[in-house]
């Protein structure tokens, strides 16, 4: 495990900080593959993920099993301060799994993470993408049982239908 990941476990924001300074590789994997700031957005460590973003960390990067970009982290964890902030750095919102076919959207929720699901959504996410057993977000979330993101997502997809 690199030094950077094992600071960025710890949540060892003034590590990081000091790492990134002496020239620290901050995309570079682990052994098992994990990069710094996928590990920072799906443990919900919004001040590193910040940090690492600053530094320029690679937002298109994946995870090593799922092929999920930390967007992907962070809504399946339901942390929505990292969300907020790797929209903000252009994540792409849309980027679907290459196993799955599920975006952010739906990895918010598959888990049922309603603010999460919300700051994506807000954000402009693609409301028709279907995964790739054919469900959209809305579709997703019925078959969920999710009440209240199904009425989100009616509202939005009925407003995405009809602009005024």
């Amino acid at each position: 495990m690199t030094t950077l990941m094992n600071a960025v476990k710890r949540n060892d924001l003034t590590r990081v900080k000091e790492l990134i300074g002496q020239g620290a590789d901050i995309d570079a994997p682990d052994a098992s593959g994990d990069v710094p700031l996928i590990m920072a957005a799906y443990q919900g460590h919004t001040e590193i993920v910040q940090a690492l973003l600053e530094a320029g960390a690679d937002v298109t990067a994946v995870d090593p099993g799922m092929k999920a970009t930390a967007l992907h982290a962070a809504a399946y964890a339901g942390r929505t301060g990292a969300a907020r902030l790797l929209i903000a750095h252009g994540i792409d919102i849309d980027k679907q799994g290459p196993y799955n076919g599920y975006t952010a959207l739906h990895d918010a929720i598959w888990q049922n993470h309603i603010e999460t699901a919300k700051v994506i959504i807000e954000a402009g996410a693609d409301l028709t993408l279907k995964s790739h057993d054919g469900q959209t977000p809305l579709e997703f979330a019925r078959a969920k049982k999710q009440k209240e993101l199904i009425a989100l997502l009616e509202g939005k997809t009925h407003s995405q239908n009809n602009p005024t």
